[in-house]
């Protein structure tokens, strides 16, 4: 009978134990996505915006290093290529910044 007991325990541990692989991943997953909702827009009369002339529309650009076509959604620094209208840069850490946004960082993707 005692025998019974421990078995159903063990078969209990290993189900919690494959349960808690599978939550782990998926918690983090709701982490990250709450965690960039929460993140912020680039203000471009921030000290940092202005060093590297941000600007929230590529198409008011008046910058000698500008090249046409170029904004915040084909730079290399963008860092989530799907985020189609805000998201974070490399540049800009725990901000997120306009797709059609620009800067003096700007690099081709």
């Amino acid at each position: 009978m005692k025998t019974l007991s421990n078995n159903v325990s063990r078969r209990r541990f290993l189900q919690f134990g494959a349960y808690g692989l599978v939550a782990v991943p998926l918690a983090g997953l709701g982490w990250t996505t709450a965690a960039q909702a929460g993140m912020e827009r680039l203000d471009p009369e921030s000290d940092s915006a202005q060093a590297l002339a941000y600007t929230h529309d590529a198409g008011t650009v008046d910058h000698p290093q500008f090249k046409e076509g170029s904004n915040c959604l084909n730079c290399m620094l963008y860092s989530d290529p799907n985020a189609k209208e805000w998201g974070p840069c490399a540049v800009f850490p725990g901000k997120h910044v306009a797709a059609e946004g620009w800067c003096t960082a700007w690099v081709a993707r």
